[in-house]
């Protein structure tokens, strides 16, 4: 790509990103006014913006002979001389806004515990809000130390979080299911730990207890 080319790009790129954060910030605004306001949440989407406008290209011509590009929305007409070119031209087109999980119904991820004797088992199932399984789905597991702590005034230690999960990501089956095997002697007696899982945009926790404490 020509330096002109580069330029081009790069500023046309700016002004779009400036006109998305502006599409943004004016949406969030609608929706902060929709939870402070008298009607009970309801508020009002911004489903995409039509824009048109004209910049101007200019080269100037420096005295040391290095060209200087720039690109600029246009307000009017500009005076052309011997050293400086100008192309005007026009950009128009249309931000769209796109929801969350591309408009598809919303993953929900369901966690159970399952004690057999001393064997503690998490098991999960992914769905979504149209009850429809999701299957084939990476569900990522960990000790969420941060939020253990906040809870119960202790943090994890590396070894509970290492040796508690007998594994970190899995798949879901046919149904939208999944087991994990949980080492409950990780934990000292009474301890207990939260476990965040995440899976297509969606989280969900679950608190574990050690041995003597209830699952």
């Amino acid at each position: 790509m020509s330096r002109g080319g580069q330029v081009t790009a790069e500023a046309v790129r700016q002004m779009l990103v400036g006109l998305a954060d502006a599409l943004r910030t004016a949406q969030n605004s609608l929706a902060a006014d929709a939870r402070s306001g008298e009607l009970g949440g309801i508020g009002y989407e911004i489903p995409y913006l039509d824009f048109s406008f004209e910049v101007e290209f200019t080269s100037r011509e420096e005295q040391e002979g290095q060209p200087i590009l720039a690109l600029r929305p246009r307000f009017g007409a500009s005076p052309t001389t011997d050293t400086t070119k100008e192309i005007t031209s026009r950009v128009a087109g249309r931000l769209v806004s796109v929801p969350p999980h591309g408009g598809n119904p919303t993953p929900l991820l369901d966690l159970r515990l399952f004690e057999e004797g001393e064997r503690l088992a998490l098991a999960f199932r992914l769905t979504n809000a149209a009850g429809e399984v999701i299957s084939g789905a990476q569900v990522a597991l960990q000790v969420d130390d941060d939020m253990t702590e906040r809870l119960t005034g202790r943090r994890p230690s590396a070894e509970e979080r290492l040796n508690l999960l007998s594994i970190q990501v899995i798949r879901t089956d046919g149904e939208g299911r999944g087991r994990v095997e949980l080492n409950r002697g990780a934990l000292g007696e009474g301890a207990r730990v939260v476990i965040h899982a995440e899976a297509r945009g969606v989280t969900a926790r679950i608190i574990v207890s050690g041995p003597g404490g209830v699952a």
